[in-house]
């Protein structure tokens, strides 16, 4: 049996996914209670939750660096994580420091910057699973984590420029659409989380010394 079956088959390696949906989920609710304690039903100003969207996209874009770091300097692969991470890493100080929504362009406006990386999201997923072998946990998750974004997208696009829907107050549909962004940003987490861990361990696979010859595997 492959030491990669092996590995995936020992209690260590569901207790480190366990663990990291943990932390994952321990975040969501320190998300919550910020949003929570600093309600304010009559605040136009964005809720301080946004703010842990930034740190989870910035953890985002440090996970897919040490992917790529597992793909050769010149690689296809190595460009388009490097491609990824630059992307989470622009969102990450827009979420922090509000770039695009201090600049004096229209199409400047964050609705039209969620709406196109809302159109580009499932063909960088597309491309990501076919350039790795994705492990079936890392595909569903990347599916949840997609769904989670359509849903984070109708209340974020629902009170700006390209439509708007005055069901709610303003505060609350901000606090919503913050909360739910990060939903589907620790989703996408986790799945690209549970990607690294079967490319390091299908690499312990390749570095294990063959049976018969003693020599580490090709």
């Amino acid at each position: 049996m492959p030491v990669f079956d092996r590995l995936i088959e020992l209690p260590l390696l569901r207790s480190i996914y366990m663990t990291f949906a943990a932390c994952l989920g321990l975040l969501f609710v320190i998300g919550c209670a910020v949003a929570i304690l600093n309600f304010d039903w009559t605040s136009t100003a964005e809720t301080p939750a946004e703010y842990l969207n930034g740190v989870a996209f910035g953890l985002s874009a440090l996970v897919v660096l040490v992917i790529a770091h597992q793909h050769p300097l010149r690689s296809i692969g190595r460009v388009f994580w490097w491609a990824v991470a630059f992307g989470l890493l622009i969102l990450a100080a827009n979420e922090t420091f509000d770039i695009f929504a201090r600049m004096d362009r229209a199409w400047a406006d964050d609705d039209y910057l969620d709406l196109v990386t809302l159109i580009i999201t499932p063909f960088g997923l597309y491309f990501a699973c076919v350039i790795e072998s994705v492990p079936p946990i890392s595909v569903k998750a990347l599916k949840c984590g997609f769904a989670f974004q359509c849903i984070s997208a109708l209340f974020d696009l629902g009170d700006g420029r390209l439509y708007g829907v005055q069901l709610f107050n303003h505060n609350l549909v901000e606090t919503l659409t913050e909360l739910s962004e990060l939903i589907f940003i620790e989703t996408y987490l986790f799945g690209l989380g549970c990607l690294l861990l079967s490319i390091v361990v299908r690499g312990l696979e390749t570095l294990a010394p063959d049976r018969n010859t003693g020599r580490c595997a090709n």
